[in-house]
């Protein structure tokens, strides 16, 4: 995923340069930040000229899903700027005019070592935790909780979390959580479905908690999300 207001400076040789890929090219905020919710994304791509609002949506990203890397395209070659979105998550960094073969190469390096990483993390000895991923994935609309998980790896509880947390990046609640906020978002376009339907579906025990996770997660609560929607 591509969202860079200045990408016409660079996006035909960016385009030749990534065939083979599927590209989606987003501008406004609220398309980037849906998109990004509904779909699965493997890596972005985020113009950054400064602006807090950017740093924001990078934070956006690592928060909703940390394992999506992120890749910076700049006109800005301040030092402390990269800093912090280094600090901030990001994976990669890129000053304009830039080498479209050079972001490639480092596409293809992320993404690499993305796939590898899965495939270390999750080796064939690791049934357990695919066993709870598996489980979680198939019950997170329930009261799911962290023991219950753990039992289905046949691990301890602290055992169980750091295991999740070091595979998995990031912890068993954010991941239970996005995962409920995601269901809660298709569940929004249904208008028949009031808010309170939305959150037990979704496995939330009231519709308040279900409002602070989903405006935690999205930057929006749930009503006004839906509006969003429908424009």
């Amino acid at each position: 995923m591509l969202t860079d207001s200045d990408y016409r400076r660079y996006n035909e040789d960016l385009l030749t340069s990534l065939s083979g890929f599927n590209l989606v090219l987003l501008m406004d905020e609220e398309s980037v930040r849906n998109h990004f919710l509904k779909n699965d994304v493997d890596i972005i791509l985020l113009g950054h000229n400064g602006d807090p609002a950017r740093t924001e949506l990078l934070d956006f990203f690592k928060s909703v899903k940390p394992s999506v890397p992120v890749i910076i395209i700049t006109d800005d070659g301040d030092e402390l700027l990269a800093v912090k979105l280094f600090r901030n998550g990001a994976r990669d960094y890129f000053k304009k005019p830039f080498s479209e073969k050079e972001l490639r190469r480092s596409i293809i390096t992320i993404l690499g070592l993305r796939e590898g990483s899965i495939k270390r993390n999750l080796p064939n000895g690791a049934d357990g935790l695919k066993k709870a991923i598996r489980y979680i994935n198939d019950n997170y609309e329930t009261h799911i909780r962290l023991p219950m998980a753990a039992h289905e790896a046949g691990m301890s509880v602290s055992h169980f979390e750091r295991e999740f947390k070091e595979k998995m990046e990031t912890t068993f609640i954010s991941y239970v959580n996005n995962l409920k906020i995601n269901h809660a978002i298709k569940l929004l376009e249904d208008e028949r479905l009031s808010m309170s339907d939305i959150a037990f579906a979704c496995g939330f025990s009231n519709q308040w908690h279900f409002n602070r996770i989903f405006k935690r997660i999205t930057s929006k609560t749930p009503t006004s999300f839906r509006k969003s929607l429908k424009k």
